[in-house]
Order: structure tokens, then sequence, then C-alpha cells
């Protein structure tokens, strides 16, 4: 990621990989903290579709952009 693809707090995102054949939901990041690794952030992620939350390796997700 270069700096202007950043996962911030109110960040739409999804995964960046396939869910058993499916595409993957798309969710909100409400937190970020530091992994167990340096440079290696977690997010924690709200999936609308579950009401519920998780965290999440920032490295595993990608930016949903309007102009798509």
């Amino acid at each position: 990621m270069n700096g202007r693809d950043m996962i911030e707090v109110g960040s739409l995102v999804k995964s960046k990989y396939t869910i058993l054949g499916h595409d993957a939901h798309i969710g909100i990041v409400i937190q970020m903290r530091e992994g167990a690794f340096e440079n290696q952030p977690l997010a924690q992620v709200f999936w609308p579709h579950r009401r519920d939350t998780g965290w999440v390796e920032a490295k595993d997700m990608e930016i949903i952009n309007e102009s798509r």
C-alpha cells in the first residue's frame, strides 16, 4: 500500500481474497491498533451483513473506492 491507500478509521473495505467462491462483503473500519509484528496493523471492521465486528490484518483488506 502506498501512503494514499492507508486504511484508517472510517474506510470502507473488503477482503482481498474470495471467500468460498463468493465475493467478499464490504465493511467499515471502526478501530485500528498495532498487530503482533511491526508495521502490520490490525483493523476492527463492522460487517453490516452480519451485524458483527471482527479484527483483521489490514494488509489483507483493500479500500473500496467510490469512483469504481
